[in-house]
């Protein structure tokens, strides 16, 4: 098979590996697509040379491992890229990126930016017949932005502030959206992703977060990660609001202790997401309640990898830049 691998340079490199077979519990896909996300870009510099990348991947069954009872060759699925070992307290309760055992397709184990890809059994999730292969690709980031609103309980009448319209930016405004929030105002540098935002059914855009209504929201929720976006967040908030920080931020946050305790804020952290969490992505795009496509940008092969990162490096385009490893 072909698959796109790290090099030392910090670049990429299109080899022939060997075809792939499925553990017990394990499948082996066609890749349809592979997103590139954000955290890719930034694990690239840190990744070890003969890495596979991607972990935003979905794609047709070709194999089926011994024990993966009830699964058949030709299905599509999504994947919830995590192989966990399925017993333990946080597997049992459904928050199965907090296993103490867990590895990251993509990130150890082989990702989606080749031809073939194994993956878990468990966190396999079929789609409906005749639902485009690209969509499955879509499922893990609308999963982290429907985790985000979860996470903020987001409901009927809230106003939301969402800082940043990058990918978990504007996966967190369609759940908004679909979960009752009145009032979606985005705040985000770039004016193409503004304008992005709008066309997506934000009520409103802000050039910063430092520029929301003082006391405005009943929800602000961070999808970028800058230590300073926490404290505009909370000098939007209401009293009782609730705080969600999506955004990965490696720098000390300050958080302001007299604003929090004063307006008696809820502040939480949001990472990943739930098995349920892509049921019901799966089950909002089959039944037309959110439309993937809008969210699709280029999409590549894969000997256009190196291309694909660019575009997300440099915040070059809207949406979700997608690699087809097998087009």
């Amino acid at each position: 098979m072909k698959a796109a691998v790290t090099t030392e340079n910090r670049g990429f490199e299109v080899v022939d590996l060997p075809d792939l077979t499925p553990g017990p519990d394990e499948l082996v896909i066609r890749v349809a697509a592979c997103g590139v996300c954000g955290s890719d870009v930034k694990a690239q510099l840190y990744a070890p040379a003969g890495m596979v990348m991607g972990h935003e991947l979905g794609g047709e069954i070709v194999a089926v491992g011994s024990r993966a009872n009830g699964w058949h060759t030709g299905t599509n699925i999504a994947v919830l890229p995590v192989f966990s070992c399925g017993s333990c307290r946080y597997c049992t309760a459904g928050v199965v990126s907090h296993c103490p055992q867990i590895r990251y397709i993509g990130m150890g184990p082989a990702g989606g930016f080749a031809e073939l890809a194994v993956v878990p059994a468990r966190h396999a999730f079929a789609l409906p017949v005749g639902m485009p292969g690209s969509y499955s690709a879509l499922v893990e980031p609308f999963a982290v932005g429907l985790h985000g609103v979860h996470s903020a309980d987001i409901g009927p009448g809230d106003d939301v502030l969402i800082v940043g319209a990058g990918g978990v930016g504007l996966t967190t405004l369609v759940w908004a959206l679909q979960k009752g929030g009145v009032r979606i105002t985005v705040a985000d540098l770039d004016p193409r992703r503004r304008e992005f935002a709008l066309a997506m059914g934000a009520s409103d855009v802000l050039e910063s977060a430092s520029g929301a209504e003082p006391a405005g929201y009943d929800v602000a929720i961070e999808c970028v990660g800058r230590p300073e976006l926490v404290q505009a967040c909370q000098a939007a908030l209401r009293p009782l609001g609730r705080l969600v920080v999506s955004g990965a931020c490696a720098e000390p946050t300050p958080v302001e202790p007299v604003t929090a305790l004063l307006k008696e804020l809820t502040i939480r952290y949001s990472v990943c997401y739930r098995p349920d969490e892509f049921r019901e992505v799966i089950d909002a795009f089959a039944s037309g309640a959110v439309d993937p496509s809008v969210v699709i940008g280029p999409t590549l092969q894969l000997d256009r990898i190196a291309e694909a990162f660019d575009l997300v490096r440099d915040a070059a385009v809207e949406g979700r830049v997608l690699v087809s490893p097998n087009t």
